[in-house]
């Protein structure tokens, strides 16, 4: 290629920081569009995760998500300063329990390799809540985790996954989820996908809920490569028949009726596409700018 390209894509660096060389530059954002809420869904129907919506702004994300925070506070606890504090962090791990600060922000860099070295654009690319909740005597944990689209696209929200996990006893029949989803979604079934009876789906296609076809985990709701490159982004619902969906995903408990665990992803795939174009096409035309430009020479 004429032009320098992007090299290795989209990479998550933990805890939301950057390590930064001295051969590097990082970019400055500026908004380009902004896409509306609601796009390819129907009208009147709650298509959201405890309220996140997709096209949710990063500050409107984050308000929400302290907001859930607030309703049942969960604090990291301390390191361990001992063996016996070890052991004991060690078993509360593998009981369920997370060490990690309830809320964080990850951070996605993409990187633009010049013939003098990287250019790095740096955004806030998923949000992290990390929650208990009160189920009896019990606790069942909650993991949030939102993602989002550089600022040049508006920082946007494309996708919401939502994860709980059910200790032995109190397990919520899959039923009871299924209708649950059924009501929220104005009467609407999720419909089966897979053999194995524990995947269900709503699938959006312009704006019209569709039956999935094929009736698979993948079909045409396929997500993002990983790690991402902007070839992989534009090839993201390549068939067009998938916009929109919103998957349910069971652990089997104690018997094929109850979930020991279910997973909640609701992906915005033509969002995804548009705005991961649009913040690629920034970066690339951000550095283009960068190299017609020459100071003044220093006297020789």
């Amino acid at each position: 290629m004429k032009r320098a390209v992007l090299s290795a894509g989209i990479a998550m660096l933990a805890l939301g920081y950057a390590t930064v060389s001295h051969a590097q530059q990082q970019i400055q954002w500026k908004q380009v569009t902004s896409l509306p809420k609601g796009m390819n869904l129907p009208q009147g129907v709650a298509v959201d995760i405890l309220g996140i919506e997709l096209g949710d702004t990063y500050a409107e994300a984050k308000a929400k998500l302290q907001k859930l925070a607030a309703e049942y506070a969960t604090s990291a606890k301390p390191a361990a300063n001992t063996a016996n504090d070890f052991m004991q962090r060690q078993l509360d791990q593998m009981s369920g329990e997370s060490s990690a600060p309830p809320m964080e922000e990850r951070k996605t860099i993409i990187r633009y390799q010049t013939p003098g070295g990287q250019i790095t654009a740096e955004f806030v690319g998923q949000i992290t809540l990390r929650r208990e909740l009160p189920n009896g005597s019990a606790k069942i944990q909650e993991q949030i985790d939102v993602r989002l689209t550089a600022p040049s696209s508006g920082a946007q929200v494309y996708e919401v996954r939502r994860t709980l996990s059910f200790g032995n006893g109190n397990q919520t029949a899959i039923a009871s989820f299924l209708q649950a989803l059924k009501d929220k979604m104005g009467g609407a079934q999720a419909q089966p996908i897979g053999v194995t009876g524990s995947t269900y789906r709503y699938q959006f296609d312009g704006g019209r809920l569709v039956a999935p076809n094929p009736p698979t985990p993948d079909g045409h709701c396929s997500s993002w490569g990983n790690p991402e490159t902007r070839s992989t982004a534009r090839g993201i619902n390549a068939s067009g028949a998938c916009d929109v969906s919103l998957v349910a995903s069971f652990r089997f408990g104690i018997s094929r009726e109850h979930a020991s665990g279910v997973e909640f992803i609701l992906s915005d795939q033509e969002r995804a596409k548009a705005n991961k174009e649009t913040d690629y096409a920034f970066v690339e035309s951000y550095v283009r700018g960068l190299q017609s430009q020459s100071g003044a020479a220093p006297k020789l």
